[in-house]
């Protein structure tokens, strides 16, 4: 497998891994690494398949494995989970209600974390006070989205990813407006069909219309940049005036 090494801002890298191979469609596979001072932070592991691209791309930025600290779930899909084992020394933490969804060897070591308020957005990490987690319960019912606001990095996991989708212009980070309209017309499609788990897309989305980020990091294909806040907005439009 090939992958793709960036650097979004000071301390922070997507290692972006070329699957072709594990759904039987072309796509990307995100995990996220966060250098801070003394801390190593990861956002999702990948897949066990990834680890020699990992350990590659660790050593290319100057972090031994053996130093992550921090592993963080957006959820607990085998393709974000599975990889976590190579990381042995790392506090790993998870939504509660995705903890059933781990390999048991993998789930006893982890974490569990569960909103601690109405708005269901809490930074209940102490080490970590300045990620903030919010409870999105869809994709699965676990399914969080982390905000950094150091970096101004928005982490999606898959609550809203570009799976299958080729990188606009063959750029993993992009101000694509391609990319953006295709996601507005995506959830207006979604609001016309309804349901319950359109509606939990929603409310997990609002929870999101606060945050002034200035990159969108998904679990699956590009990254975003620019106008994030107004390229939610713009999400959250579509559905409302669809379902309307």
């Amino acid at each position: 497998m090939n992958y793709i090494l960036s650097q979004l801002t000071e301390g922070t890298y997507a290692v972006v891994v070329d699957d072709a191979h594990s759904w039987g469609v072309p796509s990307y596979a995100n995990i996220y690494v966060i250098k801070r001072g003394e801390k190593v932070i990861l956002i999702d592991a990948g897949a066990r398949e990834y680890r020699s691209i990992m350990l590659e791309a660790l050593v290319k930025i100057g972090v031994d494995p053996a130093a992550v600290g921090y592993l963080l779930l957006t959820h607990g899909h085998w393709d974000h989970a599975a990889g976590s084992e190579m990381f042995s020394k790392a506090r790993k933490f998870i939504h509660s209600k995705d903890l059933a969804l781990l390999e048991p060897a993998l789930a006893a070591n982890f974490t569990p974390f569960s909103p601690g308020t109405a708005e269901h957005r809490m930074r209940q990490l102490a080490d970590l006070p300045e990620i903030d987690i919010v409870h999105v319960n869809t994709h699965t019912p676990g399914s969080v989205v982390f905000f950094d606001r150091e970096s101004k990095i928005l982490y999606m996991g898959d609550f809203f990813c570009f799976f299958g989708e080729p990188l606009p212009e063959g750029r993993l980070i992009s101000n694509s407006e391609v990319s953006r309209r295709g996601a507005s017309q995506y959830v207006a499609g979604q609001a016309a069909r309804g349901g319950e788990e359109f509606e939990r897309f929603m409310k997990g989305l609002s929870r999101l219309l606060d945050f002034e980020p200035e990159f969108f990091c998904t679990g699956h294909g590009v990254i975003l940049q620019g106008d994030i806040q107004g390229y939610l907005q713009s999400l959250w439009q579509s559905g409302r005036q669809n379902k309307e």
